[in-house]
């Protein structure tokens, strides 16, 4: 996977809502926010942006060397990944939040998801598309960070595709903006009913 291919499409967030560049941000989403010249949604976009290429060239290095089903790896990958503008990066919420898991639940939720994928992998469960699609199902439902969720599941999954011989996903760029965030939102509801046949043609569309 080649930064430069592939950083377009993870960075503008498939499935989130796009916000106007010049809308300010609230006190609540600067709460933890390191770099004092960003004032709007299109500072925050570039800086995060920047960022971001950083921490999907860490992990190109890294999986080369450590295992990447671990949450010592996906908490460093998150870190990499928006360490240069949050404060929080890395870590785990320790808030509720409307989507996810309960705080005190996600370090052991991500455990029976990782041990579940080395499983799958061992067993030959899944098509090898069909076990990434699930990873990032699970780890986008667990919701473990306060932010850059999305985003950061994205590329651990093409880092797991990656260390198992094959392509990174495409996440539906082949399709025009507003119609690739509203069939990624209506595979994701059918992966929540454990359907996951739109997903898996959605992330190679």
């Amino acid at each position: 996977m080649e930064v430069a291919q592939v950083s377009s499409r993870i960075v503008t967030g498939v499935g989130e809502p796009q916000d106007d560049g010049q809308t300010p941000l609230d006190p609540d989403e600067s709460r933890g926010l390191l770099l004092d010249w960003v004032a709007n949604r299109g500072d925050l976009n570039l800086a995060e942006e920047e960022n971001i290429a950083l921490g999907m060239a860490w992990g190109e290095r890294a999986m080369r060397r450590v295992p990447v089903l671990s949450q010592d790896f996906l908490r460093e990958l998150h870190r990499r990944m928006f360490g240069r503008v949050w404060r929080w990066a890395g870590r785990y919420r320790d808030s509720e939040r409307n989507i996810g898991v309960a705080p005190h639940a996600i370090a052991s939720q991500l455990k029976n998801l990782l041990d579940d994928v080395q499983t799958w992998d061992e067993f030959d469960t899944y098509v090898l598309d069909e076990r990434a699609v699930r990873l990032h199902h699970r780890l986008t439902a667990i919701h473990p960070f306060p932010n850059g969720n999305g985003r950061c599941a994205r590329v651990f999954t093409d880092l797991y595709l990656e260390t198992r011989g094959s392509l990174a996903f495409t996440w539906g760029s082949a399709l025009a903006r507003e119609v690739q965030r509203r069939s990624y939102l209506d595979a994701i509801r059918a992966a929540d009913a454990r359907d996951y046949r739109a997903l898996i043609d959605f992330v190679r569309g």
